[in-house]
This record gives structure tokens, sequence and C-alpha cells, in this order.
């Protein structure tokens, strides 16, 4: 497989470029992979280029100013950070915090200029934009939804559905939810009692396996409704 097979596999949208636009994509990337935790932007930094995620993930979160942790989002393989790309545009400063999450992160850094000449003349990049904007719009407006309507076991529940693998397995620690959610390791701890109590789920040290998915989600259906 070429170079440009494997970019135009992981990225669907560059094989929709001409030529001349895939030949200066190609020369222009820096394929980077980073370690679990490694900072990439911070609030107020400068952003001069474009992270396409090919593998692990990529967290943006905020923290609060009495040091708690929140994720806005995750950045997964296939997808960018569309704060990343506003502030590029734009030209302002970053406004939150992105690191690598728990397995690292392997993306392609492509420089600002190149994507933003990309973006003035090929609508294949106008279309992935506009797709990840579209998307994650959706994906934070979901997110402001569940803070402001759901109690927090529920969000918790909605938590463990997005995080959980093929198997019903969700590898993160309690310490690890709380900075996702925004709350402490002792709510978390008392939450995941009161869920595993209920035959829901089986709680272990940085493993939570769903024993019954279908009434996990049936709890947030109701919600909803």
């Amino acid at each position: 497989m070429t170079v440009e097979d494997d970019v135009s596999a992981a990225f669907p949208f560059v094989r929709a470029m001409s030529q001349a636009a895939r030949d200066r994509l190609l020369g222009s990337i820096a394929p980077k992979a980073v370690t679990p935790g490694t900072d990439l932007l911070r609030p107020g930094d400068p952003v001069d280029g474009v992270y396409l995620v090919r593998g692990g993930a990529i967290r943006v979160y905020y923290i609060e100013e009495d040091g708690r942790e929140g994720t806005l989002y995750w950045v997964e393989p296939g997808q960018s950070c569309i704060l990343a790309l506003n502030s590029l545009f734009s030209e302002i400063p970053y406004p939150a915090f992105a690191a690598a999450d728990k397995d690292g992160a392997a993306f392609l850094a492509i420089p600002g200029g190149v994507f933003r000449q990309l973006f003035s003349h090929e609508p294949a990049a106008q279309r992935f934009l506009f797709d990840q904007l579209s998307a994650r719009v959706f994906s934070l407006l979901q997110l402001l939804e569940q803070r402001m309507r759901l109690p927090q076991e529920e969000r918790l529940i909605a938590l463990l559905l997005a995080k959980a693998d093929s198997a019903g397995i969700v590898a993160l620690s309690q310490d690890e939810i709380a900075r996702h959610l925004g709350t402490s390791r002792e709510v978390i701890a008392r939450l995941l009692r009161n869920i595993a109590n209920q035959g829901l789920i089986e709680s272990g040290p940085r493993r939570i396996a769903l024993s019954d998915i279908e009434r996990l989600r049936a709890r947030l259906s109701r919600t909803d409704s």
C-alpha cells in the first residue's frame, strides 16, 4: 500500500481531491505519535496546523476554577478537532485543553497554510470540515442537554454506553470517569455501586463490565421521555 493509499483509507475525503492537491497534502503531512496524557494544546495557544487522528484519541477538556475537569469530546480516528480548526481559520487562541487519551494518539499534522489553501480550492476539504463541524456541534449540544437535564447517574450511564467496547467493557478508572464528568471520585464510586446493585454492571479496578446493556439503554430512554 502506498502512502497515498494509506492516508486515503484513513481519511476518505483525500480521494476526492484533485491529484495536485493530494500531492501537496502528502508532501506536507508529518505523521506523529504521542504517549498517553501528552498535552497538544492548552488555552491561549495559537493553532498553526490541523490534526487528523488515525489511532487512539485526543481528549478535549476544560478545567473549572476548583480544579475539576470535564470532557467536552474525544477526537477519534477519522476525525479532527473542530475547536482547533476554528482557531486556525479565525486566528484566535485555542479555548480548551487537548491531550492524548489513555491509549495515546497517532495523527497526521498538516501545516495550517496548506490546509487553508486546500479548503479554498477543494470541495472535498470543505465537505470534510463542514461534516466535522456539524457532527461536533450535535455532540456538544447533546452534552449540554445531558448536563442540564439528566441526573448524575444517567449521565454516568450515558458515558459508560458511549465508551464500552464490543464486549461491553469500559476500560476506565473511577478517577478517569470523574474527570470526564466533572465530579469527584467519591461521587462516581457511589453511583457505580448503585448501578451495580441493580445488576446492570460489574465494577472492578480500571474495568467496568456492562451486564445488561438493554436495561441501561432503557434507563436513558425513560429519562428522555
